[in-house]
């Protein structure tokens, strides 16, 4: 048995109003560290689609690659990012090509942070 998707028109998105559109639940990236070009940023928050910085420089739709590292981790995972958000000091990310470490990583933290372990958490 198929489901079908309700499609929201424009009325009821006005009624509705700015909610968050992300398809992954984010948590805290507390302990997550990024490095570009030689510079580190702490992670403001962290999901399996993406990540949020404070103060970089980029504008939306710019496309680069970064290191991701857990606190105390040996080493972290290179990927691909694209901007897909700017709100004041706050930039919004996008993995554009999520690996199996760069997901393991990800999921590993939110594990610690919620207590569940890996394999109940659910990718999306």
């Amino acid at each position: 048995m198929f489901m079908k998707r309700h499609a929201i028109d424009a009325r009821e998105s006005a009624l509705i109003g700015d909610f968050d559109r992300r398809r992954h639940s984010r948590h805290e990236g507390a302990g997550l560290v990024i490095e570009i070009e030689g510079q580190s940023f702490p992670v403001v928050d962290v999901s399996t689609g993406g990540i949020s910085l404070r103060d970089l420089d980029r504008k939306i739709g710019d496309r680069f690659r970064l290191v991701l590292t857990r606190s105390g981790g040996l080493a972290g995972i290179a990927t691909e990012c694209q901007v897909v958000g700017k709100d004041g000091r706050l930039l919004r990310l996008s993995f554009t090509r999520p690996t199996l470490p760069l997901l393991r990583l990800v999921v590993a933290h939110v594990s610690t942070l919620t207590g569940v372990a890996p394999h109940l958490l659910k990718f999306e």
